[in-house]
């Protein structure tokens, strides 16, 4: 089931999520799957259990798979920034 809601996943921390490449603009990367361990403002680190991956968040679009069985495909611009810094920027919209 795809998760409706990708725009509150967006501002929740990705850390320890799996996560598929489903599109990129480099090759290599797309189809690549693992685990989120490590967030930066520009990257997420992916570990498939023998190499760490860094991907870039602007050129990229993920698959996430959530803990209770839905997955949410969300492109890498709408992840920009720190968790904290995207829950600081939804807070502006809002107001």
């Amino acid at each position: 089931m795809m998760l409706r809601y990708s725009k509150r996943l967006s501002i929740r921390p990705l850390i320890g999520l799996s996560a598929t490449v489903v599109q990129s603009t480099n090759p290599s990367l797309n189809r690549l799957t693992g685990h989120i361990i490590d967030e930066t403002h520009g990257t997420l680190t992916l570990f498939d259990g023998l190499h760490h991956r860094q991907i870039p968040k602007a050129t990229s679009t993920f698959k996430l798979f959530l803990p209770n069985g839905e997955t949410a495909q969300l492109d890498g611009n709408s992840l920009l920034g720190h968790p904290a810094e995207r829950l600081r920027r939804v807070k502006k919209l809002r107001w």
